[in-house]
């Protein structure tokens, strides 16, 4: 399905788990700041989300009209802003506003602050929305809004398009040029795939700041809420081949968490390359991404081909500052997926550079279950070592970045395409064929002493390895033949050196025996 022309998916796990119980907690520090004698900034919001924190919880259902409510997300795409904020001027930048229904219940003060930080609540005007083949009825003049989108003149100047949306709970996505929707990002994530159950946080109240007229970026404020954590959010976003949104964050727990999980990225996975169950689909694959790539602070890169497993997996990556991480899509072909209406070689990968020192702490990845591409089910996400104590601010940035093209991103050779097979006479022994490429990989002759590193853990045995060199793709294959233990499965590593330098990131990744047809 379609939003104002790009695809849209409901993030059905998440918002299914958001819509149990949660109201909108206006709660105080809740000032419009029209005519204050002060500018607003974002010490403001920092001040609002700390007021937040100290006061009780007290979310106050506000119910959806039925006719929102139930709508399913092919209806709720019906309805379209027509009359964008700013779209009589000459400003860069526009805005459009969703209703609330379907799975976004919630609703959200916006705001806009103007060039002297003077704010004014933004009116709701219900005839702003065509509601394309829907009947509405029963809506009331003050419904509200449940989130925006940003639009600029990016793939058809002068005309203006959607390049980022925010919508329900803490969640953005957003794309270059080109592109189309596909992995998210979010404020912040509590507890996924704990046993107590997942929390959503939302943003309760967002200021748009007015960009002048030859701004390149524009900045967005939100403020946070839940019943567990509070926090400030500062987004200066930029459109372009590469779109980055630069996020500053201050959080405030109200109490104690299992799990805090920082710039947290949201994706689906169901398969490719003998990886996830196919349950009847044609299409050779279907993934908004393909791998987890992960940059240490010591120098090390590492690769981990994402999966849809048959049941919760989660695997961690200590680290000491990390330079970054991403959900990265790497095949760029269309043959790769057949897929005329869902365009997945157009989905962006999405990198994430941590501004500062974030020492020490953990890279987690959360891969679900799923048997179509309606679900999003792999979460990648920090989570610092030492969390805040409730009460104690805590800050945080890093700059996102959502891009096609990830030439230049790793400086070392990579995994560009892993593939995952079993022996049909037994299927106890797994295949593993990774593909190598780019960095000083490209410029070596076939003929170079490229010696492959190759590891498996947990009992299981490497039956055979080879390595083979494609001179027309240019690219280095690592062959191998392995069988995990039974009921156990094994991290396998590999890597490329030559003369005892090392030429590749570490490839990784968890392997089971074959447990149905198709493997994992």
């Amino acid at each position: 399905m379609k939003i104002h022309g790009l695809s849209y998916r409901p993030f059905v796990r998440l918002w299914l788990g958001a819509l149990l119980g949660l109201g909108l907690g206006l709660g105080p520090g809740f000032g419009t700041w029209a005519g204050a004698a002060t500018a607003f900034d974002f010490a403001q919001v920092q001040a609002q989300a700390a007021a937040l924190a100290a006061a009780p919880y007290h979310p106050e259902p506000l119910p959806t009209p039925a006719f929102l409510k139930d709508l399913t997300p092919e209806q709720y795409a019906e309805i379209q802003d027509i009359k964008p904020l700013w779209s009589n001027t000459s400003l860069p930048f526009q805005v459009q506003f969703y209703l609330p229904g379907s799975y976004f219940h919630r609703p959200e003060r916006i705001s806009v602050v103007d060039a002297d930080g003077q704010v004014e609540r933004v009116p709701f005007r219900l005839d702003d929305f065509s509601f394309g083949i829907l009947r509405p009825k029963d809506l009331p003049a003050d419904l509200g809004y449940a989130g925006f989108r940003l639009l600029y003149p990016l793939n058809t100047p002068p005309y203006h398009n959607e390049f980022i949306s925010f919508l329900g709970a803490t969640y953005f996505r957003a794309v270059g040029k080109d592109a189309v929707y596909g992995t998210s990002a979010r404020g912040i994530g509590i507890d996924t795939a704990q046993p107590s159950g997942e929390i959503f946080p939302y943003f309760t109240h967002i200021w748009l700041v007015k960009p002048a007229a030859d701004a390149k970026s524009m900045t967005v404020y939100a403020l946070m809420d839940s019943s567990v954590v509070t926090g400030a959010y500062r987004f200066v976003i930029t459109p372009g081949d590469s779109t980055t949104v630069a996020v500053d964050a201050t959080i405030y727990l109200r109490k104690p968490v299992q799990v805090l999980e920082l710039a947290p990225l949201t994706s689906m996975f169901w398969h490719g390359h003998g990886r996830g169950v196919v349950a009847g689909d044609w299409h050779p694959a279907q993934h908004d991404a393909s791998d987890l790539v992960l940059a240490n602070g010591n120098g090390e890169w590492i690769t981990r081909p994402l999966s849809n497993p048959l049941h919760i997996q989660t695997t961690t990556y200590s680290m000491d500052n990390p330079q970054g991480f991403g959900l990265i899509q790497e095949d760029r072909h269309f043959s790769a997926y057949q897929g005329i209406a869902t365009q997945y070689q157009k989905r962006p990968s999405v990198w994430v550079s941590p501004e500062g020192d974030w020492g020490k702490g953990e890279v987690r990845l959360v891969e679900f279950p799923t048997n179509n591409s309606d679900m999003d089910n792999i979460d990648a996400f920090w989570v610092p070592a030492q969390a805040p104590k409730p009460g104690q601010p805590y800050h945080f940035a890093y700059t996102l970045r959502f891009f096609l093209d990830n030439d230049g991103l790793i400086p070392l050779g990579h995994p560009v395409a892993t593939y995952l097979g079993y022996d049909v006479k037994d299927p106890s022994i797994r295949d593993v064929v990774i593909d190598f490429s780019g960095g000083a990989l490209r410029d070596l002759p076939g003929d170079m002493p490229i010696q492959v590193h190759l590891t498996a853990d947990n009992g299981a045995k490497i039956l055979a390895q080879k390595l083979q060199w494609d001179k027309d793709g240019h690219f280095w294959r690592v062959k191998a033949r392995i069988q995990p233990a039974a009921g156990v499965p094994s991290n396998v590593r590999c890597f490329l050196s030559l003369d005892g330098q090392v030429m590749s990131n570490t490839w990784t990744y968890l392997l089971h025996r074959t447990e149905v047809q198709g493997g994992q």
